[in-house]
């Protein structure tokens, strides 16, 4: 787990300083850096970071150098710089003690909802059992934990239950020997294909799939993760992903990193034990991110929940103010 970072002259950050937690939630308006700074994570693995070119430099100037620096849970540090010359050349040194940056997932997931039709994971497939950046081969996840894990696959199937009124089960087809379709039983019996349901149920069959992962990422970048889903569904969504950081339903867990625009879902998060960071622009171009300043908050607004203060004080009430 990463609990510590530091980015210098990449994109829209000069110089910024940040604690990270299990679970850590990144808000602020549009165009504030939320994205660029999982970009920045995101590039601390095997073939990203070979991606930088002259644009990631801070405005562009190449006698900056790109420099993100990482403190993982265990106490060893990784190190990324880049130089770029005039002339386009580019050399980058990255340097860890550790194989955990190659465990870097990032998701953004259509607001119409994941597919529910893939190819399947073959027997001796090697890649980890990976799921797509949009969230699709979830179908070859579940067929893959009701052929071996089956207590997983039970697992998944109750909390489905739970949380979708009307569903009865889940049936796993095989439209050709290569593909596999997930297929919902609901009140009565009656069978569809998973993608005749609405969005935000198949939203929800991702969220879980990913949460029952026999081997999840080590660290999970999530954008928006409420995009379709219901207000009311997003503590469903939050408890979820908040088990995944203590490993409630794998093997090991999951550092959560995720933007949001959503109120409703800063209304789930804890503030006493995850990070929140509001991410703002500077006069000068660059991007900042403070972390809530939840012990003043919690004085001035006793009875309001974090998401509530948020809508009606907005990013710069929610951080301490630099004495003047």
């Amino acid at each position: 787990m990463l609990t510590q970072l530091s980015i210098t002259g990449f994109r829209c950050f000069r110089q910024l300083d940040v604690e990270l937690k299990p679970l850590t939630v990144l808000i602020g308006a549009n165009d504030t850096g939320k994205s660029v700074f999982l970009d920045a994570i995101e590039i601390l693995s095997p073939g990203e970071y070979d991606k930088l070119n002259p644009l990631d430099h801070f405005r562009g100037d190449l006698a900056q150098n790109i420099k993100t620096l990482g403190t993982l849970s265990d106490g060893q540090n990784l190190r990324l710089e880049s130089r770029t010359s005039e002339g386009g050349d580019r050399q980058v040194g990255l340097f860890t003690g550790t194989l955990l940056i190659s465990d870097i997932q990032r998701f953004q997931l259509p607001g119409i909802g994941v597919e529910t039709e893939c190819e399947g994971f073959g027997a001796k497939e090697t890649n980890g059992l990976k799921l797509e950046a949009n969230g699709s081969r979830v179908a070859a996840l579940i067929d893959h934990l009701l052929r071996n894990d089956l207590t997983c696959y039970l697992n998944l199937l109750n909390e489905l239950r739970r949380l979708v009124p009307g569903f009865e089960d889940l049936k796993i087809e095989t439209p050709s020997a290569n593909s596999r379709r997930i297929d919902f039983v609901i009140e009565g019996g009656f069978r569809i294909p998973a993608h005749k349901t609405s969005a935000g149920v198949r939203l929800l069959l991702f969220f879980l799939a990913l949460v029952h992962h026999p081997n999840p990422p080590k660290i999970i970048l999530l954008e928006e993760p409420e995009t379709g889903i219901h207000p009311k569904r997003l503590g469903d969504v939050m408890n979820l992903l908040r088990g995944i950081t203590q490993g409630k339903f794998s093997k090991a867990p999951a550092q959560v990193i995720l933007t949001t625009h959503s109120p409703y879902l800063l209304d789930y998060v804890k503030p006493e034990e995850d990070q929140v960071l509001v991410f703002q622009r500077a006069d000068d171009g660059s991007r900042t991110a403070k972390p809530v300043d939840w012990n003043r908050l919690k004085e001035d607004f006793d009875g309001f929940m974090l998401g509530e203060i948020w809508f009606n004080e907005e990013e710069a009430g929610l951080v301490k103010q630099e004495a003047s």
